[in-house]
């Protein structure tokens, strides 16, 4: 277990070693949500958004809490895979007494860890400045807290995923740009998954995306019935499995594809 929190230390040290670019990373993340508002309020005032399913409030509340999870559970787990599979260094990974998956996710640890007290605790206290309005359910914010978890879990499964994918492909960078352009507009971190049109909410249904925003934000910021937060937790639990098996396949596979190429 030691190993692993020291895991997690290193995904800290890393994240942290250059000043410039934590600023830079949080400055954008401040123009991206004052962006967001400009929008929508815009929208809104216009009238245009008449027909949109929220409220203005209630869409700019998913807005901000959408960006205050996005700024911790982002994830360089399929740009670190990529790296150490092509490299070959993979390989001396294997020889560790460690799961590789486990010194994956626990480095990832350490990485969201600082990110949630440089980028979410420090954007926190600003959005509180200039937008002082209650965001969250609070009598919801323990099955929401639970949801952050889950779906902090499928991201991570996911990103497994694609990343063990350059067992079998040279070049993975187009393939991640477009799933990460997919999984941007699904998942609900740009725009509420609510104001989909009816074909992309039917496609939406049967991918994983929406449970990693869509579905924490939208319990964090809108009264909903126990019967449908279970619905929905239990939604998210299907995908932890179901990407957890799948992760398990695509790593045995690809661990002998490797084998057999080093043989």
């Amino acid at each position: 277990m030691r190993k692993y929190a020291d895991l997690a230390m290193i995904g800290i040290k890393e994240h942290t070693a250059y000043a410039g670019s934590l600023w830079a990373n949080f400055l954008a993340k401040i123009v991206y949500l004052y962006m967001q508002y400009a929008l929508w309020t815009g929208l809104f005032s216009s009238n245009t958004g008449k027909n949109i399913p929220l409220s203005q409030d209630e869409t700019i509340r998913y807005i901000i809490v959408a960006t205050l999870l996005s700024a911790f559970m982002e994830c360089d787990v399929i740009a670190w895979i990529n790296g150490q599979i092509q490299s070959g260094d993979v390989a001396n990974q294997l020889i560790r007494p460690l799961d590789y998956k486990f010194m994956i996710f626990a480095k990832h640890i350490g990485t969201s860890v600082a990110r949630f007290v440089i980028y979410t605790v420090p954007l926190g206290i600003v959005i509180s400045i200039f937008y002082p309005v209650r965001l969250f359910c609070r009598e919801q914010l323990l099955y929401g807290i639970l949801s952050i978890i889950l779906a902090y879990m499928i991201q991570f499964l996911y990103s497994v995923i694609i990343g063990l994918m350059a067992f079998w492909l040279i070049v993975t960078w187009p393939l991640n740009m477009l799933l990460a352009a997919i999984y941007k507009l699904l998942s609900g971190a740009w725009i509420p998954a609510a104001m989909f049109p009816e074909f992309l909410t039917v496609i939406n249904l049967i991918l994983p995306f929406r449970a990693i925003y869509a579905i924490p934000v939208t319990i964090l910021t809108s009264p909903m019935s126990f019967a449908s937060i279970c619905e929905n937790l239990l939604v998210q639990l299907i995908w932890v499995a179901v990407l957890f098996i799948t992760s398990e396949a695509v790593w045995i596979v690809g661990k002998n594809k490797l084998i057999v190429q080093g043989g």
